[in-house]
């Protein structure tokens, strides 16, 4: 199948099933406690313990059976390609590399950062680097948008709102529900993008510099940047309450949102203090 072709992505969770199927079932037998996830071509594997002696050990095992795996089923393993990421709730805490030589794969050094799927991660998940990431190219793309009008000629001020509305804000917001929720530190977060808000909302009246943010925002018909965060979270909220009680959703929340659902290996109602993928 052509790249970007509907059938790609169906044929190739189809083709992988059975690898992933296998994985589990050998898994079981050697007591590894290490789960999979898998995105296309993408997969991870994730370990969850107290110890990086006990991570370390079922992740090489782990590793080693997709490698045996993947060559029966005519795929390649692109070990370059490979990373590890530890998470600790340990305050600098260290980052053991992952030592595959035995394998035929390289030494695994853990980075700063880790991004997958558009995220970036960090070792305590304060997930900072992920919101000025996103801050960072959101108020490019505001400052890149004042070609398109001033306040005397291009485009009339409510045009301008609509396009930062649906061109701008989900770009800062992407992700949003990684670092904002109930009782987590979001000042810092939430002031790097008040402060892309504002130079937005200049544009859109044309206002001057020392104009105050509340005043612009309301001309302007935008919504404070955090009531707008709590707004999405909400509707969040609302749009899990609405599935079905076998969901597969309800196998990653923690134990009192469950719904009664078998937890994942994933769920939250399982994490530990020390977790490597």
């Amino acid at each position: 199948m052509g790249q970007g072709s509907t059938l790609s992505p169906i044929l190739s969770a189809l083709y992988i099933a059975p690898l992933l199927h296998l994985f589990e079932c050998r898994a079981q037998a050697l007591n590894l406690d290490t789960s999979t996830l898998s995105y296309v071509d993408d997969g991870l594997l994730v370990s969850q313990g107290r110890t990086y002696n006990k991570t370390l050990l079922e992740l090489t095992s782990s590793y080693s059976i997709v490698s045996d795996l993947m060559a029966s089923f005519g795929l390649v393993m692109e070990h370059d390609k490979s990373e590890i990421f530890h998470f600790s709730r340990a305050h600098n805490d260290f980052n053991p590399e992952l030592d595959l030589l035995a394998i035929g794969a390289p030494i695994l050094k853990p980075k700063t950062y880790w991004q997958y799927l558009g995220f970036y991660f960090n070792q305590q998940l304060s997930f900072k680097k992920h919101v000025r990431f996103y801050f960072t190219k959101a108020l490019t793309t505001v400052k890149a948008m004042d070609m398109l009008g001033n306040s005397t000629q291009g485009l009339l001020p409510l045009q301008k709102q609509l396009l930062y509305r649906f061109c701008v804000v989900p770009i800062a917001t992407y992700g949003f529900r990684l670092w904002y929720f109930a009782r987590a530190p979001t000042k810092t977060q939430v002031s790097l993008l008040a402060t892309m808000q504002r130079k937005a909302a200049l544009w859109i009246l044309g206002a001057f510099c020392t104009s105050p943010t509340g005043r612009i925002e309301a001309l302007a018909g935008l919504i404070p940047i955090h009531l707008h965060l709590k707004k999405l979270a909400k509707r969040s909220y609302l749009r899990a309450a609405t599935l079905l009680s076998q969901h597969a959703l309800f196998s990653l929340f923690s134990a009192c949102n469950s719904k009664g659902t078998h937890p994942h290996p994933q769920s939250l109602a399982l994490l530990t203090d020390a977790q490597s993928a």
